[in-house]
């Protein structure tokens, strides 16, 4: 007997539920608000680490010991925490959307030049992340998206994604390369030499290609894709 007061109360669920969806469609576009904020700090920056809850890193090797950045905050309402330290050469960059926020389109984009030799961490919880041109260590990471570490010159490469792509382009032979991702594709691509090499992909291909593979090698690369194809390229 309660059949019909039931499919009336789903209806007005699902009524309810398209309501707030139209209404946070609409508050994420017409709502929305980009504010540019500046950064800098002056010579020698030796260490660089940014960790950002939405939004994309790029991060650049310049020749200037200094380093600069363009933080683009974009939200309706509710916009990110961003933080910005700098003390004994280490600079350290975070930005936080509350979960309100996030619904919302909370973001920050960190576009970042800082010098060639530093070392680099940097990490998105919802964004893509590419490093180009650093010289020093480099860990980069994100969990929703693609990350790509492209010329470079580091020894020591780890880049890793929970949901995409992973890119990894060396202009000078590494002595370390990490490369992973559980849901996307692995490029690995370095000059050509002896290497000893670790590649697996649960579900996808592997391919190995103008590297001489040597288990007594000094230097080494790891590339795995639990759901994907993995590549490594020597050229």
């Amino acid at each position: 007997c309660g059949t019909p007061q039931v499919k009336r109360l789903f209806t007005l669920i699902l009524l309810m539920a398209v309501a707030a969806g139209a209404a946070i469609l609409l508050m994420r576009t017409v709502a929305r608000t980009e504010v540019v904020d500046l950064f800098s700090v002056p010579a020698p920056v030796t260490d660089v680490a940014i960790n950002v809850d939405t939004g994309g890193i790029s991060l650049d090797g310049g020749v200037d010991s200094a380093l600069t950045a363009r933080i683009t905050r974009g939200y309706a309402f509710w916009g990110p925490d961003v933080t910005t330290t700098a003390s004994g050469g280490k600079v350290t960059m975070t930005a936080n959307c509350p979960l309100l926020g996030v619904i919302s389109g909370c973001s920050a984009d960190f576009d970042v030049m800082a010098p060639a030799g530093a070392m680099v961490n940097v990490r998105s919880t919802a964004g893509s992340v590419m490093v180009t041109g650093t010289s020093g260590t480099v860990t980069a990471s994100s969990t929703a998206g693609g990350v790509a570490v492209i010329r470079s010159r580091a020894a020591t490469i780890t880049a890793s994604s929970t949901a995409g792509d992973v890119r990894v382009e060396a202009t000078t032979a590494p002595t370390r390369v990490q490369a992973t991702t559980s849901a996307g594709d692995v490029d690995v691509d370095v000059p050509k030499g002896a290497y000893r090499v670790d590649a697996s992909a649960g579900a996808g291909s592997v391919s190995i290609e103008g590297i001489t593979r040597d288990d007594t090698a000094p230097r080494s690369i790891t590339a795995s894709a639990s759901a994907g194809d993995v590549h490594v390229v020597g050229r």
